[in-house]
């Protein structure tokens, strides 16, 4: 995935991981780089109101999504 498509949203700082929120301009979808412990990266890509359900009131992602995607729209 080109890293030129990405706009971070926001980054969340969980106990044993830190998650980085992009937005995919050319795919229109949300994208999460996972830095887990022990040095370990995973990459999940969801469509955006997948995303949404999956994250429904955790540390106001959603609503820092949705503004983003709103302002993108614009």
């Amino acid at each position: 995935m080109k890293i030129d498509n990405l706009e971070l949203i926001t980054t969340i700082h969980n106990p044993e991981s830190v998650v980085e929120v992009f937005f995919d301009r050319m795919n229109e979808r949300i994208v999460e780089h996972k830095c887990l412990n022990y040095n370990r990266k995973k990459e999940y890509s969801y469509e955006v109101g997948e995303y949404l359900k999956n994250v429904k009131n955790f540390k106001k992602v959603d609503q820092k999504v949705l503004s983003h995607i709103m302002n993108y729209t614009n």
